[in-house]
């Protein structure tokens, strides 16, 4: 008979105490014990086409093989980067950090978020990809969860979700195997000699206990939060409340400790007409959220003056840390003293070369900025001596307004060197990672 040990490191919320939030806090911690699941979700909204927001859903509880499950999740999406809407009570503390690691290594943002999947019909013969919703509301990240949080390039929590923490907690398996055997004797001289000996079953018997995990543990989690910008108090209610309580935490102290760095506006984190990226939120901090900002900006001459003055397209491309799109926004300004001008037409088309892809943007009124949300993986091509020609669009008379068949160009195109404006080089430093520019 022998004896088998094997150790694992876990999270897991038990009775919670509320915090002061906009929302209830669960007397409990969730506690799941389905395996993480992940999916790779498009919004089911009405308001959008072909733009719809795309997220990847991670339910569940946090197993010894659940990284390696999102690195092929991630690994099948190539160079596209999609948020990680995250639900979920802990579990592996080896794993969540090891998700984390691969999670800003991706340079992905992470939102505490829990994804409604939307029903196929009976009658429909495939389903295709996932369709669903994301709702802040009643979303929870606890224990280990929360290293997977602390990896995220940016953090999105909303005061109707609940991140919390506890000590960590160790669990030991003891198990013994007892095996039976049927064996041959023989007998001489008083003597008993063994001639065979066959297996013929074997009884196992498992007990598991719960106790709370070493200093070494303890410093390798810490050291794993500094790695990712994360501060105190963090660290010390994790030590200060016992595995058998949860801390939900408070506003000020996922803002002190930079475990959330953006505030989640409303009871959904997307919006529809947003883009793929399509989250919503506001950074929690003016100094943090100008540093998450990237922004290049250009300025090229129109061909034709406008209303008799010689007149500037000005350009800017915008991206924040961990987004899918950089939203570009055009005006024309007289280039005389700087006032807003207004261009013929109705709207703008924005042709990428030598990619060929087309981006389409109304007027929204006179002498206002058009704006047109670009795909990372489309925009960071430019930086390998693409061009983005703007070309200005109006009805052709008798025809439908607001159709590619029935638009004109109603001034000369205008080309724009998007790795030439001010401020480039740091934006396609954040939005394009070598990494992922390699990968094309």
């Amino acid at each position: 008979m022998r004896a088998v040990a094997t150790a694992a490191l876990l999270a897991g919320g038990i009775v919670a105490a509320s915090p002061a939030r906009a929302a209830t806090a669960p007397q409990a911690a969730p506690t799941s014990l389905a395996p993480m699941r992940f999916l790779h979700v498009r919004s089911g909204g009405s308001t959008c086409r072909t733009d719809c927001p795309e997220w990847i859903s991670a339910e569940g509880k946090i197993v010894m093989g659940t990284a390696d499950a999102l690195a092929r999740v991630i690994a099948a999406l190539g160079d596209r980067r999609l948020p990680i809407f995250i639900n979920s009570a802990g579990g592996s503390v080896q794993d969540a950090m090891a998700m984390g690691r691969l999670i800003r290594a991706k340079r992905l943002a992470v939102v505490v978020a829990r994804t409604a999947i939307a029903p196929c019909a009976a009658s429909a013969r495939e389903c295709g990809e996932a369709r669903g919703s994301a709702e802040s509301w009643g979303a929870y990240c606890a224990s280990a969860c929360t290293l997977v949080l602390a990896g995220g390039i940016e953090r999105y929590v909303s005061p109707l979700s609940f991140v919390g923490v506890h000590q960590l907690t160790e669990i030991v398996s003891k198990t013994q195997v007892k095996r039976l055997y049927s064996v041959r004797y023989f007998s001489v001289a008083g003597l008993k000699l063994e001639l065979s000996r066959t297996l013929v079953g074997e009884r196992r018997s498992t007990a598991t206990t719960k106790r709370t995990a070493d200093k070494g543990v303890d410093d390798s989690v810490d050291l794993y939060l500094a790695e990712m910008g994360v501060l105190d108090p963090m660290m010390k209610l994790t030590l200060a409340t016992p595995a058998r309580d949860i801390h939900w935490l408070t506003a000020d102290e996922l803002e002190t400790s930079r475990l959330a760095t953006i505030w989640v506006d409303g009871a959904s984190p997307i919006v529809d007409d947003a883009g793929a990226s399509g989250v919503r939120g506001e950074p929690i901090d003016a100094r943090s959220g100008a540093a998450s900002l990237f922004v290049a900006k250009s300025a090229s001459p129109l061909e034709r003056p406008v209303e008799g003055r010689p007149a500037a397209l000005e350009a800017s491309f915008a991206y924040r840390r961990g987004g899918g799109m950089v939203f570009a926004t055009l005006l024309a300004r007289d280039s005389a003293d700087g006032t807003a001008v207004d261009v013929r037409g109705s709207g703008i088309f924005v042709i990428l070369y030598p990619e060929g892809a087309e981006f389409r943007a109304g007027k929204i009124a006179a002498g206002e900025p058009m704006r047109v949300a670009i795909p990372v993986r489309s925009f960071c091509r430019l930086g390998r001596g693409g061009r983005a020609i703007v070309s200005f669009i109006e009805p052709i008379p008798g025809t439908a307004a607001g159709t590619n068949e029935a638009a004109h160009p109603s001034e000369p195109p205008v080309a724009i060197d998007p790795v030439a404006a001010q401020g480039a080089k740091p934006l396609f430093d954040e939005a394009c990672p070598r990494n992922a520019t390699a990968s094309r």
